[in-house]
């Protein structure tokens, strides 16, 4: 059995075998929400909607020490599906090929995602192209739904590159790990230890959105 410090999701992550080793909500630090998938939507793309506050977690598979895949705990088809950073659409990140019916059920390279911890909560991911995974700037609207969608194209680290991991759960059963409660003065600190620009009404608000407390 392996101990691994509470809060520390790098630790677990390099303590894991490779395979499927935490779930965890991803909330971004623009205050627009959580990271989800939205079913048929875009090729069901990963957005935010910050007027949904509904819980989504993400199963998290380890590949190697740096580097993981994402699969949606509720897949839109009743099985895994993992988000892939699509170069044929300008880097957006989906759970379904564009132009088609056909859902990304394997890892390949599209769907390899650096993972990088900057503190015990906070951290940032990165598409096969090396670029940050960043939420856009302004939504869009289709269908009956509105959402900030997901792009391998960011150059710089700030908030819209920035997301909060707040785990749920640790999966490999030799490894022990308590997830502790979080409390809104847990995060305001955790923010200001990773010294984000983001003010103290924005912290709350995102507070709000964890699901897992």
């Amino acid at each position: 059995m392996i101990n691994i410090p509470s809060g520390s999701i790098l630790a677990l992550m390099q303590a894991s075998t490779n395979g499927p080793f935490m779930q965890a909500e991803i909330i971004s630090l623009t205050g627009h929400g959580k990271l989800r998938v939205t079913c048929n939507w875009l090729y069901s793309s990963l957005n935010c909607d910050p007027n949904d506050n509904s819980t989504f977690l993400w199963q998290f598979n380890k590949i190697d020490d740096q580097h993981i895949s994402l699969s949606p705990i509720t897949s839109c088809i009743g099985k895994t599906i993992y988000a892939s950073v699509r170069d044929d659409i300008g880097y957006l990140l989906q759970v379904q090929a564009p132009y088609s019916a056909d859902w990304i059920t394997a890892v390949g390279r599209d769907e390899i995602i650096g993972f990088t911890m900057h503190d015990l909560s906070i951290g940032q991911f990165n598409g096969f192209n090396g670029a940050m995974i960043a939420l856009s700037d302004t939504p869009d609207q289709h269908d009956n739904h509105t959402g900030y969608r997901l792009r391998s194209n960011g150059n710089v680290y700030n908030k819209n590159a920035q997301w909060f991991i707040a785990i749920k759960t640790a999966m490999q059963p030799h490894i022990q790990y308590t997830v502790q409660p979080l409390t809104l003065e847990t995060m305001h600190g955790l923010v200001a230890v990773a010294g984000l620009d983001i003010n103290s009404d924005t912290v709350s608000q995102i507070f709000k959105q964890i699901s897992i407390h």
